[in-house]
């Protein structure tokens, strides 16, 4: 029997994604089985909505967005033109990144999901000072077309 939840999806490395609607299937045990079908194309969404997000970028969504252009802390730093260190700082939220080097980071986030970016201007909005960090809302009903749900 073919059921959905919201579900609490933290195994992407993020705490706040909830796929709501997300179809799961009960075994013959009668646990519920939650999978994710296409997995890729929820990823990049899901850099899509951290990249351009209002407010700084936390240490999880740092980590996320190296992870998943497939960087390391040293190719990361490279291209913005620190140390690997200092990504591992930004990393365990000890310090964080110029807001000249978030724009960076999300730009190339952003050309790596979407194949181009937005502009300086519109980036550097995003990157201004927030304490809000809300929840990102995925419709999950249909794995063939995640969508993000406004907030």
């Amino acid at each position: 029997m073919v059921r959905s939840t919201d579900y609490h999806y933290t195994a992407c490395g993020l705490d706040n994604v909830v796929l709501k609607d997300l179809p799961v299937m009960q075994d013959d045990g009668g646990e519920k089985v939650v999978t994710i079908p296409k997995i890729n194309l929820l990823h990049h969404l899901l850099v899509n909505e951290v990249a351009a997000k209002h407010g700084r970028l936390n240490a999880k969504e740092i980590r996320f967005l190296r992870t998943e252009l497939g960087m390391s802390q040293g190719q990361l730093a490279e291209l913005v033109g620190r140390d690997a260190q200092s990504v591992g700082r930004w990393e365990r939220g000890e310090s964080e990144p110029e807001q000249a080097l978030e724009m960076i980071i999300r730009m190339k986030a952003l050309e790596y999901v979407n194949g181009d970016t937005p502009s300086v201007d519109q980036v550097a909005e995003w990157t201004k000072d927030s304490t809000v960090q809300p929840a990102i809302l995925i419709d999950a009903h249909d794995p063939n077309n995640y969508r993000p749900i406004a907030a």
